[in-house]
């Protein structure tokens, strides 16, 4: 069965928190561990519950070393825990 957003948030939470507000996590990562096999299929929603945590200021996105808005653009991402 998928997870569901709420499930997805909350692990990109406890994966974030984990690594610390000095180190993020790759949101393939976050993928990988929901997903197995079949992890990028699933990309777009775990941007999304990305997206929905930063706008809550939860979390941060950084796209090539600076944070950004998801709707700025596109392409591999890290997320971090809010300071």
């Amino acid at each position: 069965m998928k997870p569901s957003k709420p499930e997805i948030e909350a692990k990109i939470l406890q994966l974030t928190e984990k690594r610390g507000v000095e180190q993020s996590i790759s949101s393939s990562e976050i993928a990988r561990e929901l997903f197995s096999d079949t992890w990028r299929n699933y990309m777009d929603e775990v941007h999304m519950s990305a997206v929905s945590l930063q706008k809550k200021g939860l979390i941060s996105i950084a796209g090539e070393g600076k944070e950004m808005d998801m709707s700025e653009g596109k392409g591999p991402i890290r997320l971090s825990i809010k300071k």
